[in-house]
């Protein structure tokens, strides 16, 4: 049975060279002159062959179904050369953290967007990890940068309600976050990229369909061979072409809904799992998450994370705590979009990007000089070595998704485990391979065509169908553009706020917001 005190800092781990009297009941290992603790309900495995390897949270293999986290773990730790390992997680998917110790020297890896989060420090040439930093200062005090202050007090905090930060920054001084596709050793205290470590490769149309759906398919039923999961519905694509590749086990299965931030039985994200739900006889449930929070589990969540959301993730959390199902694993379709051009929807890739560009991705991050100062250095970093990969799309996998979705998944431990099946390169890659305008943000074609081939009857109800208001938008949009209204209307903004010292982006009128808000 759960209890307050088990909530805190669930599903959480630390990595320390001092004992911490407070996780004594954790599960915890020692080596070297270190200590690993893993919190009771995060699953953690250890295995000694060439190297010692520790596993926090879980891996799958889509090509080997019938191994279990522990069966991949003992073959990685017999790996002869440890710069092998890159290539060998490349088609692993899960949520994990891997900790590799290697002579006098500790490694550590993360899965693809970075979703089991990695935070690190130094201290009298002492090492220190954690899930997030508030665990690291149980052990050593940590110290507020000015940016703390001046992100906390800023527009952007408050006018955002899921604001978060770039990958790679913290508020604590010398305390960083481990960047998906980088690794750090405990020796060097300095992050490297070892993906992408190849020419991402173009690929024909209809090939890449096949290839996508296949594994897709493949990434789902190992994850529904080794845990009891629970899917969630909503309108979008994510869920709906994840749905697709759940023809053959859907009957064994449970579907969701949840139900928040007022939302009434009118909303698409219920009325369409509804009917889609009865169409295919799926088993459904809608959990209504919107209760009052009390103040004990408001106390333990803001103390989880440093960056809580209290007043909004908190609030759906502690829903969550009274109907969600113990034990049940959530699939959720986040970093779908990492595929389909979240950062530019029409598919259409600049070819010169600029600073300001990538800040333009969330508003109000321009106004912030530390998270500029590190997309500076994060596109100075990537932008003579990208592999071929288009920068945007890194951008949101390694930003986005490391950083805003990291964290909610991050918060939301306290209340369940979460499987991600886009949480994998090799999907990524061949997503990415292909033709942009084929896989654009919305009606993307790669979606349609795959859920017409793995499970054409989840097509029977719409996906994210336009609002009246937004119909009217685009009306009004085409015939601003048709009349030449669209282009006067443009050079005057794009005036004004150059004369406010504001960043234009191309000049261009944007009828949506896919970063920052709900990408169709």
């Amino acid at each position: 049975m759960l209890t307050m005190n088990n909530l805190k800092y669930r599903r959480q781990f630390l990595f320390s060279p001092v004992e911490c009297k407070r996780l004594e009941t954790w599960q915890m290992e020692k080596n070297d002159k270190y200590f690993i603790y893993v919190h009771p309900d995060c699953p953690f495995e250890k295995s000694s062959g060439l190297y010692d390897l520790y596993l926090i949270g879980y891996i799958l293999n889509p090509h080997a179904p019938g191994e279990t986290s522990k069966q991949i773990l003992d073959d990685l730790s017999n790996l002869k050369d440890i710069n092998d390992f890159p290539k060998r997680l490349y088609s692993l998917t899960g949520r994990f953290v891997l900790i590799i110790k290697t002579g006098d020297d500790f490694i550590f890896f993360h899965d693809a967007c970075g979703l089991r989060t990695v935070y690190y420090t130094k201290e009298e040439d002492h090492f220190y990890a954690a899930s997030q930093p508030l665990l690291i200062n149980e052990v050593i005090p940590l110290k507020k940068t000015r940016a703390y202050e001046e992100y906390f007090n800023s527009e952007y905090v408050a006018t955002v309600r899921e604001h978060y930060l770039p990958s790679g920054v913290t508020l604590y001084e010398n305390v960083f976050h481990l960047v998906p596709n980088h690794y750090v050793k405990v020796s060097e205290f300095e992050q490297k990229r070892y993906y992408p470590f190849q020419e991402l490769k173009r690929r024909d149309y209809s090939e890449g369909v096949i290839e996508f759906s296949t594994l897709l398919k493949k990434i789902i039923s190992v994850a529904h061979n080794h845990m009891d999961l629970a899917f969630s519905l909503t309108a979008g694509w994510d869920s709906r072409i994840i749905l697709s590749g759940c023809k053959d086990i859907a009957p064994d299965i449970g579907f969701y809904t949840l139900k928040y931030r007022n939302m009434s039985d009118k909303h698409m994200d219920i009325r369409i799992p509804i009917s889609l739900s009865k169409s295919l006889n799926l088993n459904f449930n809608i959990w209504d998450c919107q209760k009052s929070i009390t103040p004990e589990f408001a106390e333990i969540y803001r103390g989880n994370t440093d960056m809580a959301h209290m007043n909004d993730w908190g609030e759906i959390a502690f829903g969550m705590s009274k109907i969600y199902p113990p034990g049940k694993v959530a699939v959720k379709g986040s970093c779908s979009e990492i595929g389909r051009c979240a950062c530019y929807p029409d598919g259409k890739h600049k070819a010169h990007l600029t600073e300001n560009d990538f800040l333009q991705m969330e508003k109000g991050w321009e106004e912030l000089d530390f998270i500029r100062e590190e997309i500076r250095k994060w596109r100075e970093s990537i932008k003579g070595n990208s592999f071929n990969y288009l920068l945007l799309d890194l951008f949101y996998w390694e930003h986005r998704m490391g950083g805003w979705q990291a964290q909610s998944q991050l918060e939301w431990d306290i209340v369940q485990e979460v499987f991600t099946p886009f949480n994998s390169r090799e999907l990524f890659d061949i997503m990415l391979g292909i033709d942009p305008l084929k896989r654009k943000c919305e009606k993307p074609s790669l979606y349609i065509d795959t859920m017409k081939y793995l499970w054409s009857d989840v097509l029977a109800e719409p996906v994210n169908p336009y609002t009246f208001k937004r119909r009217v938008r685009i009306f009004v949009y085409d015939i601003m553009s048709y009349t030449g209204l669209l282009k006067m209307h443009q050079a005057a903004k794009k005036k004004k706020n150059e004369a406010k010292g504001k960043i234009v982006c191309d000049g261009k009128l944007t009828l949506r917001k896919p970063i920052g808000g709900k990408c169709p």
